[in-house]
């Protein structure tokens, strides 16, 4: 198997590091309003200008995430995951105008802080209400069935453009 990374894309001039969901809800209100005012251009921040609708959201599919997990012997540190995506994508670089991206091994993740979804797991929560979460052992065997290659996995299940994963713990980088 081709050695594994997960790429994390953000805006020039913010940081990688802040999840607006760690914040008091009263504080993620105001910022997600002083975001949308300053990217107000920038597809990858169209979420917070329609907060009210998305907070909730992003809310319930991090706890639902989370549970799933655990059920699956993970042991999150965080209540809301860092976002990050297996390998690359293009369309998500698209949404964050080409700028920034942080790269991390897949092996320098410890296997009890990183969960995987097919997909945007807030797009797919907002559809279904269930999500199918896997652990970094089960995402590699899901892989090998499709000769190691994460465009063969992609194709089998349109129309999702990534596999998301979830990062529980902040790495060292």
């Amino acid at each position: 198997m081709p050695e594994l990374y997960i790429t994390h894309y953000y805006l020039r001039g913010t940081d990688p590091w802040q999840n607006i969901m760690a914040l008091p809800e009263k504080e993620a209100f105001r910022k997600a309003k002083e975001l949308a005012a300053k990217y107000e251009y920038r597809t990858s921040v169209g979420r917070f200008a329609d907060f009210e609708r998305y907070y909730p959201l992003r809310k319930n599919t991090d706890k639902t995430v989370r549970e799933a997990f655990i059920r699956l012997g993970g042991h999150p540190r965080l209540a809301h995951p860092y976002h990050f995506v297996l390998l690359e994508c293009g369309y998500l670089r698209e949404w964050y105008d080409n700028e920034e991206s942080l790269r991390i091994p897949l092996d320098d993740i410890p296997d009890d802080q990183i969960s995987f979804t097919l997909g945007d797991s807030c797009a797919k929560y907002a559809v279904k209400d269930t999500l199918e979460v896997f652990t970094k052992e089960t995402i590699r065997e899901k892989l090998r069935d499709f000769d190691d290659s994460l465009e063969k996995l992609l194709e089998s299940i349109p129309p999702f453009r990534y596999v998301e994963a979830q990062v529980w713990c902040r790495p060292k980088t």
